[in-house]
C-alpha cells in the first residue's frame, strides 16, 4: 500500500538508517508540511557502529525540534536470518532481507501507532536502489501505507553531505552490516568522513 496524497499535517514515521540519511529526508518533508517522528530501527548494524548512527540521529533529532523511537537493538536476531546469505555481494539477497526486516518493522508500528503513513532514509544513499525498497515497502497488505519517497532526487544526497558536515555528525561510509564490510571492504571503511 502507498500513499499518494498531500502530506501538509499528516504524521510521518520516518524509518531513519542514519543521520545523515535523515538530513536528506527531514527537510523536505519538513518543507511540505509533515509532522515527522524519526525511527531508528537498524538490527543489520553491528554494535558499536549502532551507538555511533545512533548519536548522529539524535543530534538530528535535537536540531530541528523531532521526537525519535529507539526499539531495541537486537544484532544476534539480525545475524541469525542473515548469516546463511552472509557471501552475498552489496544489494543482493542479503539487502533485500534486511530492507524488508526494518520497513516491515516501520510499517506496522506507525500503524499501531497511530501514524498516517511510514517512509524511509534509505533513499537517499546513491548506493540504495529507491524501486527495490518501494517494491518491499509497499507491498505489504497490513501496517500504515508507504510514503514512496526517493530523497536523493534534487540534490538529496548532496544536501545530505552539506548539512552533516555542518552539524558535525558522524558519516559512515559503509552500510553497518558485517558481511557488506568483510566482502567488500573500502579505504577507511567505518571511520567517520569529517
Amino acid at each position: 500500500m502507498f500513499y499518494d496524497g498531500d502530506i501538509k499535517n499528516k504524521k510521518i514515521l520516518l524509518h531513519a538508517c542514519c543521520g545523515p540519511c535523515s538530513l536528506g529526508a527531514v527537510e523536505p518533508l519538513l518543507s511540505d508540511g509533515a509532522d515527522i517522528t524519526l525511527y531508528f530501527y537498524n538490527p543489520c548494524i553491528t554494535d558499536g557502529e549502532f551507538e555511533r548512527r545512533l548519536e548522529a540521529v539524535e543530534t538530528v533529532a535535537e536540531h530541528y525540534g523531532l521526537e525519535l523511537i529507539v526499539p531495541r537493538h537486537d544484532y544476534a536476531e539480525y545475524l541469525e536470518y542473515a548469516r546463511p546469505l552472509g557471501g552475498e555481494r552489496e544489494g543482493g539477497a542479503r539487502c533485500g532481507l534486511c530492507f524488508r526486516d526494518r520497513l516491515e518493522n516501520a510499517a506496522k508500528y506507525a500503524d499501531e501507532n497511530g501514524f498516517d503513513m511510514y517512509s524511509t532514509t534509505l533513499t537517499v544513499s546513491p548506493h540504495k536502489n529507491a524501486k527495490a525498497i518501494f517494491d518491499i515497502g509497499g507491498g505489504f497488505d497490513f501496517g500504515a501505507p508507504m510514503l514512496a519517497r526517493d530523497f536523493k532526487k534534487r540534490d538529496g544526497f548532496a544536501r545530505s553531505t552539506a548539512l552533516s558536515r555542518a552539524l558535525g555528525i558522524y558519516r559512515q561510509n559503509f552500510c553497518g552490516c558485517e558481511f557488506s564490510f568483510r566482502a567488500e571492504p573500502k579505504a577507511g571503511a567505518g571511520r567517520a568522513e569529517a
